[in-house]
């Protein structure tokens, strides 16, 4: 899947709420560097996407469909980043899963992204490229020597689990039933 070089990751429905036309501009600062922009590929914006890429004559990203988990999997721990420019989430779970396995997340302030990023991630305030670009190559130079900061970005992750959020919504119906008895 991958061309040996380098790569940045994305993930999600490639739909305009997820912003990914702007890594279109940013990867051209990342000449030496390939990304790869997974999930469900068969809107109108994907097309968009693939078109202005042809246009342009963009070598270094790749729109993928679909991929398996393991290929996810093996995207996530392979990835010098993991970039998600969204502006429009319900929770994240990409970033998520991109800090489980400790790389860096690059991230859109918008919504609930902030939040579930918990400090954890390197957050654009704006979608101009050569900021993006800026802010990455700045936080990407010493990113993975930090190991204390990985550490702790990973336990906040995994602090995030299906089991968790169920018990906790459990117990707010017990509350809630309890007060109308």
């Amino acid at each position: 899947m991958t061309t040996n070089r380098p790569f940045f990751f994305s993930l999600g429905q490639v739909r305009k709420k997820k912003n990914f036309h702007i890594l279109v501009d940013v990867m051209k600062n990342f000449p030496e560097y390939d990304l790869y922009i997974s999930g469900q590929d068969h809107y109108e914006y994907a097309k968009e996407i693939r078109q202005r890429i042809l246009d342009e004559k963009i070598k270094n990203i790749f729109l993928t469909g679909t991929i398996k988990n393991e290929e996810k999997v093996w995207l996530y721990k392979n990835c010098t980043a993991f970039l998600f420019p969204s502006t429009l989430e319900g929770f994240g779970l990409p970033v998520i899963e991109a800090m489980q396995f400790g790389r860096a997340v690059f991230s859109s302030n918008y919504t609930s992204l902030p939040e579930v990023c918990g400090g954890n991630a390197f957050i654009w305030d704006n979608f101009n490229p050569d900021y993006m670009t800026q802010v990455m190559k700045e936080n990407l130079k010493n990113f993975y020597d930090d190991k204390k900061k990985i550490a702790m970005m990973k336990e906040h992750a995994f602090s995030f689990s299906y089991e968790k959020h169920i018990q906790q919504y459990i117990h707010i119906y017990k509350t809630l039933l309890k007060k109308e008895n």
